[in-house]
């Protein structure tokens, strides 16, 4: 009787067991409905989402039936992106051509919905077709960019990376059958970046030289030498950085000359290497005035409300260059005085920084030139800049 008991007692065990496996699976088969689950999300970089392109939304979790609608957070229109595709790696969707700014994007799926805690950037940008832009063109002239999509009140940008930090020019554009026609602005020189301007949005539209010629008065100062057709070349200040003075100190072992040049372009990085190189000494608890490269690194002016900073020492043969032309400056302007004049070029064969270049410009044609102890020689420095 016992046993037969006990084995009851087993089955009816055995059934409830049972039982309680079948009402699970029922659950998991007939389980609700979830908002999206959406993991390891990276959205793409504000430069890759340009408005009217495809772009990739990485993570994992999406869906082909899902709708991708993004909130602005900076006052334009909101919108529903086009779902191209999805998969195990993430979702690609159409960004309108009207899209820019920042935005919250949320993911539904039927019925329910899941923010991602990740903003999209949509570039402030918009397209062109067919653009032609003149290889050049010189301050005052009016030219035609040809093209597709202007619009009436569309502001053209002439910006430069040798333009003082924050300068661009703008001039507006009047729309023609073939495109725009502007005029190009005062102030221009070099190789400028055009850039039309609507609104909020920019479209880079080419590049444009504004060639000078030697003796023009740009860029704070006056043209001295120029090379390919007058794209690239260097502007010597109106004046002198500081009074006559020592190079600097002699510093033996410590390199802050090592890697000069003498080369015509060299002035800029020679500049740089003097001035962090006097730094890191000054670091170790030595202590000197302002050195001549510094003086030109600090010199500034402001010419037709624009202040031009980026002044450098220049190299040997840029220095050179300027006393071969400096007959031909136009008036008091940029008159260079009769000096020497030190260079940013350090003499070969010194261990350490205890001579440097320099150009006699007390001669009237004859080239002279030599080197001098940079803490001995009391001479002039006079800062230039390139573009």
């Amino acid at each position: 009787m016992k046993h037969f008991l006990k084995c009851l007692f087993a089955s009816f065990i055995f059934l409830l067991a049972l039982s309680g496996c079948k009402e699970y699976e029922a659950t998991i088969v007939t389980g609700e409905v979830k908002a999206p689950i959406l993991k390891y999300i990276k959205m793409p970089l504000q430069d890759e989402t340009i408005p009217g392109n495809i772009v990739f939304i990485e993570g994992a979790g999406f869906s082909g039936e899902d709708i991708v609608a993004c909130r602005s957070l900076e006052g334009e229109a909101d919108f529903t992106a086009s779902v191209v595709s999805a998969d195990n790696f993430g979702i690609k969707i159409e960004i309108p051509a009207n899209a820019g700014g920042e935005y919250e994007v949320s993911v539904t799926r039927s019925g329910l919905t899941t923010v991602i805690n990740q903003h999209l950037f949509v570039a402030f940008v918009f397209t062109l077709g067919n653009v032609v832009v003149p290889p050049s063109a010189s301050p005052g002239e009016e030219i035609t960019i040809a093209g597709e999509g202007f619009e009436t009140g569309d502001i053209v940008r002439f910006g430069s990376g040798y333009y003082p930090t924050g300068v661009v020019f703008n001039a507006n554009a009047i729309l023609s059958a073939t495109g725009i026609t502007v005029t190009v602005p005062g102030g221009c020189y070099g190789i400028n970046n055009l850039t039309v301007i609507r609104g909020r949005k920019t479209c880079s539209v080419g590049n444009m030289i504004v060639p000078l010629t030697l003796g023009s008065q740009a860029g704070g100062g006056v043209v001295f030498y120029v090379s390919d057709g007058g794209a690239h070349g260097l502007i010597v200040a109106p004046a002198n950085a500081g009074n006559t003075q020592t190079f600097g100190p002699s510093i033996q072992v410590v390199p802050y000359a090592t890697g000069t040049s003498e080369a015509i372009y060299a002035g800029k990085e020679n500049t740089n290497i003097l001035v962090k190189g006097i730094a890191a000494w000054r670091g170790a608890g030595n202590s000197t005035p302002p050195t001549t490269a510094e003086l030109c690194d600090n010199y500034s002016i402001e010419v037709g409300g624009i202040v031009y900073d980026d002044w450098f020492l220049g190299s040997f043969d840029e220095m050179k260059e300027l006393f071969l032309y400096r007959s031909s400056l136009p008036g008091p302007y940029a008159f260079v005085s009769a000096e020497n004049y030190w260079t940013s070029s350090v003499f070969p064969g010194s261990n350490w920084a205890w001579a440097y270049y320099y150009v006699n410009f007390w001669e009237s044609t004859n080239l002279v030139t030599g080197a001098a102890p940079c803490d001995v020689w009391v001479i002039a420095a006079r800062p230039i800049r390139r573009f």
